[in-house]
């Protein structure tokens, strides 16, 4: 009778796992949802999952010291970045239950590996393949409404990313529309690896379907009028489509054919500037303004020219010096802090140092331990590296750290991968 018990109550503490990471994604990824549910929503996700670890007896007693410290990092990494690298602007509290939210993603990966029960993640798959498959029509339906209303384009993705006083009202309304924001359209380029691999490992009409949602994927990124989103997302299917032709031909596996599909990319970094100079010229020609502007800022810093001040460039400059000037440990130790605001790398390197740097990875690091196993047996191990590269980048360019959804489809992405294969 009582091992009866003890094997229903791990059943329900499985199912209120499963069902936080289900409500979680679908609250975080459908703009209309999280600006009706509020961060209430995903705070009842997150205390859902600790519930069910905690039902989890015997599990818990086993791993204790891994999720209490797992625990530990997440409750920590906000006061981190608030006071050192001055993330969250005045908000402390509501900056706080929204950054530690961040890692709940990447505690599930490690104890949906740790348990490995597939009932942990099929369901996440599908609800977030849905979340963003709902969300990127929405948001390409929108945005071309934005280029053709009143002879204006109203980059409405964009708009998402400018949250000063004064402007909720209209970011709601925007929200309640359900349009992807900064967030949402860089989790998307992370995704685009695990759409390629989708495509890959299905056939019939589930490729098709997975081949159309890339091509909305693509759409929607070029619509939204993120330059660097654009310039990565074109990276990423160029390397793909290359690696595909290369598989073809040559007959070889996913890693060498992506690694041998970079060279092009070596070329474009020899011609980049007459390369940016035609892009540039384009964009001016189809009234891509916002872009247009990035991309002759890109060509004058590439030519050696003078910058405007408030250019990104000018920002990661100031990071740079900033960490020059104390590599080990950063402002940790006191003084003014020079940070970029525009670069997390950066940043962590100037407001940390190397070893205040490490420390913070190290936290991360135990967050997502055990999420990884099976990688280098999986033959999906080039788009996971892929997606990892486009993550990194965009960590050196701009501020991950305030997006949720790019941490939650890197784990949601990686749990689908590396879990497959075992069942």
């Amino acid at each position: 009778m009582e091992k009866q018990k003890n094997k229903s109550r791990q059943e329900i503490a499985v199912w209120l796992c499963a069902a936080s990471m289900v409500l979680y994604t679908v609250w975080l990824l459908v703009p209309a949802i999280q600006t009706t549910g509020r961060a209430m929503t995903g705070c009842a996700a997150v205390a859902l999952f600790a519930l069910g670890v905690l039902l989890d007896w015997e599990y818990f007693r086993a791993h204790w010291a891994l999720l209490v410290g797992q625990a530990l990092c997440a409750a920590c990494a906000p006061l981190i970045l608030y006071f050192f690298l001055n993330r969250g602007g005045t908000g402390l509290t509501g900056f706080y239950v929204q950054n530690a939210m961040l890692w709940f993603p990447l505690i599930y990966l490690s104890y949906s590996r740790g348990k490995n029960d597939s009932r942990l993640w099929q369901y996440w798959k599908w609800a977030l393949l849905g979340a963003m498959a709902l969300t990127t029509l929405t948001t390409i339906g929108w945005l071309i409404e934005g280029m053709l209303r009143d002879g204006r384009i109203y980059a409405y993705s964009r708009s998402l990313g400018y949250a000063e006083p004064g402007r909720e009202a209209y970011l709601k309304e925007l929200m309640l529309r359900n349009i992807g924001g900064y967030d949402f359209i860089y989790a998307t380029v992370v995704s685009l690896p695990f759409t390629c691999v989708g495509i890959s490992e299905n056939r019939g009409w589930k490729r098709a379907g997975f081949t159309a949602f890339l091509l909305a994927q693509a759409l929607m990124v070029m619509l939204s009028q993120y330059t660097y989103a654009m310039v990565f997302t074109a990276a990423l299917l160029a390397v793909e489509l290359l690696a595909l032709l290369l598989r073809k031909i040559a007959k070889l596996k996913t890693g060498p054919s992506l690694l041998w599909a970079m060279v092009p990319f070596v070329l474009v970094f020899l011609f980049r500037v007459p390369l940016v100079n035609a892009a540039a010229s384009f964009c001016d020609a189809k009234g891509l303004t916002s872009v247009s502007h990035s991309l002759h800022q890109l060509l004058t810093a590439l030519e050696g020219g003078a910058l405007e001040g408030e250019n990104r460039l000018v920002h990661y400059q100031t990071a740079w010096s900033g960490f020059c000037a104390s590599p080990l440990l950063g402002s940790l130790l006191g003084g003014a802090k020079r940070l970029s605001q525009h670069s997390e790398a950066l940043d962590l390197l100037s407001g940390l140092g190397v070893l205040g740097t490490a420390v913070f990875l190290a936290m991360q690091a135990l967050m997502l331990r055990g999420g990884l196993r099976g990688l280098r047996q999986s033959s999906c191990r080039a788009q996971v590296w892929a997606a990892g590269c486009v993550f990194l980048a965009v960590a050196a360019l701009g501020t991950v750290f305030y997006s949720r959804d790019i941490f939650l489809v890197l784990a949601g992405g990686l749990a689908g991968i590396l879990s497959s294969k075992e069942h």
